[in-house]
């Protein structure tokens, strides 16, 4: 088990009691700051504008990754490392045997109105481009945006200690630019 946590640590930038915390919180968002991925700038710009979905196991993940990386057309090893790395501890984290993995390259807002979702837990990455914009829902004028790179842990309706504090969205993406974002869901 020790090596688990230590591996998440390592890897995700987060601990397992933090995370465990924020679990058993009534706070919907847990924001974790990480540094960028050495070459993406300069990878990105050859990514194709599509999106790679699959219900992953920890066991399967380093293939559907190197795969769809491959697929949307971005050449950086760091990247397929990491994200196979984040949902194999994501999985470990919360004990689960799957998750749902999408990589998405887009150029426009996919999800542009404030909302909470019907799940458990997301997890979004920004690895490139605009990040996740977020409001507390008794400060709606006041919108907040973590950086890329950020790991933003979101409580959905369906977890038990969902307060219904804080809403989402994704961000509008400038014109010309790409957004290349990770979610994991349970």
């Amino acid at each position: 088990m020790k090596t688990e946590v230590a591996a998440i640590s390592q890897v995700t930038a987060w601990d397992s009691e933090t995370l465990s915390s924020f679990d058993k919180s009534r706070k919907d968002i847990l924001v974790i700051d990480r540094p960028p991925i050495p070459g993406l700038p300069s990878a990105m710009r050859a990514a194709r504008v599509l999106n790679q979905r699959a219900r992953v196991m920890a066991s399967e993940v380093g293939p559907f990754v190197a795969e769809a990386v491959t697929y949307l057309h971005i050449n950086c090893p760091a990247l397929t490392d990491d994200i196979t790395e984040l949902t194999r501890s994501f999985l470990a984290q919360f004990k689960l045997s799957t998750a749902s993995l999408r990589i998405e390259v887009v150029t426009v807002a996919s999800c542009p109105k404030f909302h909470c979702d019907n799940l458990l837990i997301r997890l979004v990455t920004t690895y490139h481009g605009p990040a996740t914009e977020f409001i507390h829902v008794d400060r709606p004028d006041r919108i907040e945006q973590v950086r890329a790179g950020a790991l933003v842990f979101l409580k959905g309706r369906a977890h038990p200690s969902h307060a219904d504090e804080v809403h989402h969205r994704s961000p509008v993406v400038p014109y010309g630019e790409k957004r290349l974002c990770v979610v994991l869901d349970v």
